[in-house]
């Protein structure tokens, strides 16, 4: 195991993963000091029973909820302050946020909102400008993440939040709300989760609690996925996935952004491609660079992958390779089990081979540092050819 000479971690969340874990809410709300909180979601949410689902939770509990479930696909700031009110006017004491994306921006931007003040929320954004914590915060996720829901990110127009305040007090991760979505969404979803718990177990910045949270992160992903989109009706598969997903968000959140998010995030904003797909496509890619880049700690990558045995019968200069040999392998098989649907590279998910370079000039100019254009370039001009760099 790694051992850096100093590290911090902060992780507040409290997790409540099962079949029933939806009837602790209403006791784990007593223990923030919360009786009346306010359920944030969507109409599509309702349309599939879940609110109704957490309305049962809570019966007999003598906890009053309120319900909103408006979230648009792209919230405002009108909206924030809409809500606001609501919280207040309502003598709220709680947020629930039930789903995830949008949903879960809009949770976390009220939740600053009513612990400060809706006037001054474009004052607290930025790097950890909150000076104290927020109210009570649960997050009841479903199978849709974006990669932030228990991260310390969140984002509204044009402006970004960043602090330990905006992760949940309680992720509650319930088989009745993780439905079956979308092959392109469970795709998603599960790959946002293995990118950054890749890149926070390989990262310069790896301590042994990321470790602990990504190692979980990436085995849930790789024994699950192909699983889940085979057999969508696996319940305990999608709990898996979902768990991975909030697992890497906290791991996530302890590290700098590496480069398959950075550029992942570019290209899904500048082409509306799902960033989780965009993630999965450069990841191979992304870990093969660090390789020949300075190596870090690529090689740990094949413990999480394929466990003790063929990584204790693997030598140690093999063992890097080896496990960027299975994510383009798992490229392959999601590939294939999707019918082709999942692109395995840009040019199969119709990125312009003549962006390339604007991408990564694009990347660099917004103010991502940490590494050059020319590095930028080479990810992306081997992503876009799916040609591994050890071919080159």
């Amino acid at each position: 195991m790694y051992k850096p000479e100093s590290y911090e971690f902060f992780c507040p969340i409290k997790f409540s993963s099962g079949s029933r874990a939806l009837e602790n809410i209403p006791f784990e709300l007593e223990a923030l000091s919360a009786r009346k909180p306010l359920i944030i979601t969507d109409k599509n949410v309702t349309r599939r029973g879940l609110v109704r689902k957490m309305i049962t939770a809570f019966k007999d509990s003598g906890v009053t909820i309120g319900i909103f479930d408006g979230i648009p696909d792209v919230p405002d700031m009108q909206l924030v302050t809409e809500l606001s009110n609501i919280y207040r006017n309502g003598e709220h004491d709680a947020i629930i946020a039930l789903g995830c994306g949008s949903i879960v921006d809009v949770a976390k931007v009220v939740n600053i909102a009513v612990s400060y003040n809706v006037k001054i929320l474009r004052d607290l954004a930025g790097d950890n400008l909150m000076a104290h914590p927020l109210g009570p915060f649960v997050l009841v996720p479903t199978l849709t993440g974006t990669g932030y829901e228990t991260s310390k990110f969140t984002f509204i127009e044009d402006l970004t939040f960043s602090s330990y305040f905006l992760m949940p007090d309680l992720v509650v991760i319930d088989s009745r709300t993780v439905r079956s979505e979308s092959l392109q969404t469970t795709v998603a979803t599960a790959m946002v989760a293995l990118a950054h718990a890749a890149e926070a177990y390989t990262g310069p910045g790896k301590n042994p609690i990321t470790d602990a949270y990504a190692y979980a992160a990436i085995q849930y992903v790789k024994d699950n996925l192909i699983t889940v989109l085979t057999k969508p009706r696996n319940k305990e598969g999608r709990l898996a996935l979902v768990n991975a997903a909030g697992m890497a968000g906290c791991a996530f959140s302890n590290m700098k952004p590496g480069l398959i998010h950075i550029l992942g995030e570019a290209i899904s904003a500048m082409f509306h491609i799902a960033s989780g797909i965009c993630m999965g496509i450069l990841l191979p890619y992304g870990l093969e660079y660090t390789i020949q880049k300075n190596g870090y700690h690529t090689y740990d990558l094949l413990l999480p992958l394929s466990g003790f045995d063929e990584y204790a019968g693997t030598a140690e200069n093999l063992k890097a390779e080896k496990a960027v040999n299975i994510m383009y392998e798992m490229q392959q098989d999601l590939y294939k089990v999707t019918g082709k649907k999942i692109p395995r590279t840009l040019e199969e998910a119709n990125v312009p081979k003549y962006m390339v370079n604007d991408i990564a000039e694009k990347v660099f100019k917004d103010g991502a540092r940490e590494f050059g254009i020319d590095d930028y370039r080479m990810v992306l001009e081997h992503a876009w050819e799916g040609k591994p760099m050890a071919h080159s």
